[in-house]
């Protein structure tokens, strides 16, 4: 029975492996799956069609088609085509279908008086063979190009890598290896010396494997990501890799692969990209570990996490990338797990062209082996690597000599390396000539948030040769942190509990000089907590956001702040100032609620609305409601973005029209009305409320792409000879209108 077990699933995975490719353009791909988009994971593949539409699109093995979709948005489109073997091929963007899946379309749309449709169907409705054209290449609905979007579902409605789970495409080349980044997990987490992540280039050998560029100085709990990518012989894009693995010291660590997943899963996107180098535009990391707070979704072996945590000495870690062929990529590199250490300098003497320094180890006996020296101008800005002239080893110390050329008028830092590897904390000396008075210089607090916790840092205006600490003070709170001084004008603590914060209202920078200067800043924070709701309000109190029970996966510090340099407004007028919400490094899992308070004299303006500002896409109309008894416009982000009310008044128009006013046509070859539209801010809503266009006074049952932003209409028939007349309207998201009336003449 066991073997005739073994033998039934193995004929089960060859039969699923037989599906035809649905095209027969060429197997090539501008997206395979799971990439990570803005709205979440690509679940599919998006394969070429030579920049054209219309081209046959086949059924990739037996089946029926079970659903029919038509859409402005989405996959405009589509076709659901049931396999015998109980998954559905799901085909997006197409033009339009065969002759008899279009008249049931046009069915529909004509009994319903709408384009957008959704058709569920029997099983014996519309059957097709492996190989039959079912549909048509196109670029309808959120589609940026001409392209078949495809996906394999399973039963559960959940999608499958077509490129494992069905489809075959040559693939030699190995996936790519750009860059490795650490990320501290705690208050004892240390890369090279610093508790900030670290991102660090890699190169390539002759024989194709990748390479750490050092050994890398680690110590406590921290997380890898990768920038890595897939590349296919005759394309220039980039894909997500299959699947990877960590080895450390010769055993599987942890792995990752993209082989299912859901829509209902696309906002955890999120925490399998890394998300604060995305949020940096530092590029696409694949997190390589799984916190204990973040959403459990297939993608991470579910029995270990990758988070590192080694014991001290040497470790070997090897990173395999590979793709859905089975190339596969390596990345060798070597770890050394100890804490820094502290050291001391004291300068000893100069000569009109040389100074000379003894650094040694605060405490540790074991000796330095090597010295980094940086210059800083006397304002914190980095300047250039010193020239380290000459370096003698005394005791476990060494005495180096420098340029006095290029310490005058400087601050220095130092960075030691010892003979077992280890990194020193930075530490930093000052030409006094030219120090900030500690009494009267202006300090910056700035505060950011990582998956280790909350970091504050002080800046004085101007390089201060003292040491400074913080204190958090509230009614029944007063907690002193000491400060790491990573550059001669930048004091940073070490990751922060968000839940330290609780009850704080005031953070104190302490300058410890020959007299104590105590500078307080106001804490307008609030921590917020998983599976509860928390409101935060903005200093000046106009603007607020409000936390969901699912927003947030763990303790976050959470605030508002007013932007005085932001993104220029080109086509509307700010209304209220820019919010940026924070953190803006933190995913939030799912959405949260904003508002914005508007001043009484826009009572009857009825064009304010809220925008977030998107890196890519500009100010972004955000669906928004008003109350106008409090004068409060609300709405949902999806990220921590900055937001604002923004008045558009500039009314949608019209780019070109075809047929033409006053054209005249002839009776066989206008086949096709095409109208190119726009809008300068709030743009148009994907729905049939934002346009209305009629011939001769008779609704038409028009298509729009909202990325061409076209309006579209086929013929069925040819036009009467005569004169015609088309009117539209188009309506903004801001409920601006524009209405253009045309005749023409068909002959």
């Amino acid at each position: 029975m066991r073997i005739l077990i073994v033998i039934l699933l193995f004929k089960v995975h060859a039969w699923t492996q037989d599906y035809t490719w649905p095209t027969s353009l060429g197997k090539h791909l501008s997206s395979n799956f799971g990439e990570f988009r803005t709205t979440g994971y690509h679940q599919g593949l998006d394969i070429k069609t030579k920049g054209s539409i219309g081209h046959p699109v086949f059924a990739v093995s037996d089946g029926y088609i079970s659903r029919i979709v038509s859409n402005f948005s989405g996959f405009g489109r589509a076709l659901y085509l049931t396999l015998d073997d109980g998954q559905t091929a799901v085909y997006g963007h197409l033009s339009k279908f065969t002759p008899r899946l279009e008249d049931r379309l046009i069915e529909q749309q004509e009994k319903s008086q709408s384009y957008i449709t959704n058709i569920f169907l029997s099983p014996d409705e519309f059957k097709f063979e492996k190989g039959d054209i079912i549909a048509y290449s196109g670029n309808t609905g959120f589609s940026f190009g001409p392209h078949l979007h495809f996906e394999i579902r399973n039963k559960k409605g959940q999608t499958l890598n077509p490129l494992t789970s069905g489809l075959s495409q040559a693939d030699r080349l190995a996936p790519r290896i750009d860059e490795i980044s650490f990320i501290p997990l705690d208050n004892e987490s240390w890369i090279n010396g610093n508790q900030l992540p670290q991102n660090f280039p890699v190169f390539i050998d002759k024989k194709g494997e990748y390479h750490f560029p050092d050994t890398i100085n680690i110590y406590g709990k921290l997380g890898i990501s990768i920038k890595a990518y897939d590349k296919r012989q005759g394309a220039n894009n980039i894909y997500q890799p299959h699947q990877i693995e960590i080895h450390i010291d010769g055993k599987i660590y942890h792995s990752l692969q993209f082989d299912r997943l859901d829509y209902n899963w696309q906002s955890t996107a999120n925490f399998i990209n890394d998300y604060r180098n995305s949020r940096l535009n530092l590029g696409n990391f694949i997190k390589l570990y799984r916190n204990e707070s973040d959403p459990k979704v297939p993608i991470h072996n579910q029995v270990t996490t990758g988070i590192i945590d080694l014991s001290q000495g040497y470790h070997d870690i090897k990173i395999l990338v590979i793709d859905a062929k089975g190339n596969k990529r390596i990345l060798n590199g070597i770890v050394f797990v100890m804490k820094p250490f502290d050291i001391t300098i004291e300068q000893l003497g100069e000569t009109e062209k040389l100074i000379s320094f003894l650094i040694q180890p605060k405490s540790i006996t074991i000796p330095i082996k090597k010295i980094n020296g940086f210059s800083f101008t006397p304002y914190g800005y980095a300047d250039e690597e010193l020239d380290i002239l000459s370096s003698e080893r005394v005791e476990s110390g060494r005495v180096i000599t420098v340029s006095k050329k290029q310490v005058s008028k400087k601050a220095i830092q130092f960075i030691a390396q010892n003979n077992l590897g280890t990194r020193s904390k930075p530490i930093h000396w000052v030409d006094k000539r030219f120090t900030g008075d500690h009494l009267t210089a202006s300090i910056n607090m700035d505060i950011s948030h990582t998956e280790a916790g909350v970091y504050i840092q002080f800046q004085p205006e101007k390089v201060l040769d003292e040491e400074l600490s913080l204190r958090l003070k509230g009614k029944y709170k007063y907690t002193t942190i000491p400060l790491n001084q990573i550059q001669p004008s930048v004091y940073l603590s070490q990751p922060i509990s968000p839940k330290q914060f609780q009850n704080v209202d005031q953070i104190e920078s302490i300058i410890n000089g020959s007299i104590e200067r105590q500078i307080q800043f106001d804490f307008p924070y609030t921590v917020a907590e998983p599976d509860s709701s928390i409101t935060v309000i903005s200093k000046d109190t106009y603007c607020s956001m409000r936390t969901k029970k699912t927003s947030i996966v763990s303790p976050t510090v959470v605030w508002i702040e007013a932007v005085h340099k932001h993104a220029p407004v080109d086509h509307g007028k700010l209304i209220s100032r820019v919010y940026q919400l924070q953190p803006f490094e933190i995913p939030l899992l799912k959405s949260m609620n904003i508002a914005i308070r508007y001043p009484k004299k826009f009572d009857e303006n009825e064009k304010l609305h809220l925008y977030h500002y998107d890196q890519k896409e500009g100010w972004t109309f955000i669906p928004s409601s008003i109350n106008k008894n409090s004068r409060v416009i609300s709405g949902e982000v999806e990220h921590l973005d900055a937001i604002a009310i923004i008045e558009d008044e500039i009314s949608p128009y019209i780019i070109s029209m075809h047929p033409g006013n006053n054209g005249k046509y002839p009776s066989l070859e206008l086949d096709q009305f095409r109208i190119r539209i726009d809008d300068k801010l709030s743009g148009f809503k994907a729905e049939e409320t934002s346009f209305d266009l009629t011939l001769d006074n008779q609704k038409l049952i028009y298509a729009y792409q909202p990325k061409l932003k076209v309006l579209s209409y086929n013929l069925r028939r040819p036009l009467s000879i005569g004169t015609h007349s088309i009117e539209l309207t188009l309506r903004d998201r801001a409920g601006n209108e524009t209405t253009k009336s045309i005749k023409f003449d068909v002959y």
